[in-house]
């Protein structure tokens, strides 16, 4: 991995930022409840890891200044800027020279989160129609995590998919996070008969079922998806389309 500017986590902490600003309720004052609704949407667009990000980014604001009475504004998060850059992603920054991924792995979950979201924000946008490789790559590595849960025996559980979901969340890996949180629990609610186990074969019939269904069917035309079309996918389906870019664009393996 080649090493990452500084300024490819910041561009994401303003962008995160500027959201949480802009979702206050009109008075200038982010509540929790304004905080929880940016993120449900968020999560909704299938852009896990800005959801994250955003999500640490108010609970961190909130915590700096919990006395009684105390809200959070736009004056906070300005002021909350200067310790993310210090204090939580140039101090990981040893040689002074970008962050390594070594560096990066060392960063808290909110470091973590917004590096990948400053890649992500990177990513130039498609200016046309999109093919159906991009989502299906990102489909095929959401399974390729929820089998990795099969190695000692043939089954996941959804104990061992909770805890997948927590280790990526772990890493600043939301988008991978919530697209594995819920294609399992697509797939457990597919066979949802008493003593019914998420096995290999479920999840290569759930995969050939989104792939159809849940991806291809959205294209009415079929030569590609356009945004409109896009903005009908499934929140597992949007999530899977950004996988899919972040697979294209170097930032995560598949």
């Amino acid at each position: 991995m080649a090493r990452i500017s500084h300024k490819t986590p910041m561009a994401a902490f303003d962008h995160v930022a500027k959201s949480l600003k802009e979702a206050n309720g009109g008075d200038g004052v982010i509540s929790r409840a304004d905080a929880k609704k940016l993120v449900a949407q968020l999560e909704k667009d299938g852009k896990g890891t800005e959801a994250l990000a955003a999500k640490n980014i108010f609970a961190l604001v909130d915590a700096r200044d919990a006395k009684p009475g105390a809200r959070v504004t736009a004056y906070d998060l300005d002021k909350t800027r200067d310790f993310v850059q210090t204090k939580m992603l140039e101090n990981r920054d040893i040689n002074k020279n970008g962050y390594s991924r070594a560096e990066v792995e060392k960063m808290s979950p909110t470091g973590r989160a917004l590096v990948e979201l400053g890649q992500v924000l990177a990513i130039e946008k498609p200016k046309s129609r999109i093919g159906y490789a991009i989502p299906e790559a990102g489909l095929k590595h959401t399974t390729a995590l929820i089998k990795s849960l099969m190695k000692s025996d043939p089954i996941a559980s959804r104990a061992e998919a909770s805890a997948l979901t927590r280790q990526l969340k772990k890493e600043g890996r939301g988008t991978e996070a919530l697209a594995v949180a819920t294609f399992f629990k697509f797939i457990d609610f597919r066979d949802s008969k008493p003593g019914a186990r998420v096995t290999a074969t479920d999840v290569n019939k759930a995969e050939k079922y989104a792939a159809e269904t849940m991806l291809k069917a959205k294209d009415h035309n079929k030569n590609g998806y356009s945004a409109a079309e896009v903005e009908n996918f499934s929140k597992s389906a949007k999530a899977f389309l950004l996988l899919g870019q972040m697979i294209n664009a170097g930032i995560i393996k598949a």
